[in-house]
């Protein structure tokens, strides 16, 4: 069974990239300046495994992007990182840097993490409509409390705390296709390396139709290709303003 940790962070993958930033998760696409997204989401798996989820973006700039990463797993574990992107355009291709700073809670354990983070993407044009294709990645360093106890002598003890780094990895492939003006198919393969968890592997597919502005309604099934997951499935409701 994968630690509440492995699962909170493989839970709060959200599927999802842009041809152009006002239309989804931002990815290597800068938000529009003065733009806000939110997407609201709710995950579970038939092991009764679940996750909220909050994400947020704000167009600081023309280029850089600022976010909120946010949830909490049915257990009541949870994570909150503050993040910001900075974005270059090269010809056919968006180019976008990333750092976040933030917390994981694990019961009563609250673990300070980082983050750093680089994507690539581009538009697509096909015989179905446009599409478009990204690739991200990021490095995460948690911070956990550890306690070591030391015998001084036959009648003392002495009890040290301190923080150990534990450091993971997850990257994500999507391809997208927007074959309507009101909606979109997203499939993306994610993956996430942890030290004591090893490589996990998932394919998260999803439909986003828009509802009445500024709303949209997405409906998606994760499938785990390796690891020790659950198949799951995710209701979201995106905002743009």
């Amino acid at each position: 069974m994968r630690t509440a940790l492995s699962r909170l962070l493989g839970l709060a993958a959200l599927a999802g990239a842009a041809v152009c930033a006002p239309h989804a998760h931002a990815g290597p696409w800068a938000r529009e300046d003065g733009a806000v997204f939110l997407t609201l989401s709710q995950q579970g798996d038939a092991a009764g495994e679940s996750w909220t989820g909050l994400w947020a973006e704000y167009g600081l700039t023309p280029r850089i992007t600022l976010g909120i990463d946010a949830g909490v797993s049915g257990r009541g574990d949870g994570k909150f990182i503050l993040w910001g992107q900075k974005a270059w355009v090269r010809g056919e291709h968006r180019f976008a840097a990333s750092a976040g700073i933030g917390a994981s809670f694990i019961g009563e354990e609250v673990m300070p993490l980082a983050q750093l983070g680089g994507g690539w993407g581009r538009g697509l044009s096909t015989r179905f409509g446009a599409g478009w294709v990204a690739a991200e990645a990021r490095a995460i360093v948690t911070a956990r409390n550890v306690t070591f106890t030391q015998q001084l002598n036959s009648q003392a003890l002495a009890t040290y705390v301190y923080m150990l780094p534990e450091t993971s990895a997850k990257a994500e492939l999507t391809l997208g296709l927007r074959p309507r003006d009101r909606l979109m198919l997203i499939s993306q393969v994610q993956l996430e390396q942890g030290r004591d968890t090893g490589l996990d592997m998932r394919l998260a597919n999803s439909v986003v139709y828009s509802l009445r502005d500024p709303a949209k309604l997405e409906v998606g099934l994760i499938t785990p290709i390796s690891g020790e997951a659950e198949p799951a499935v995710k209701l979201g409701l995106w905002l743009e303003f």
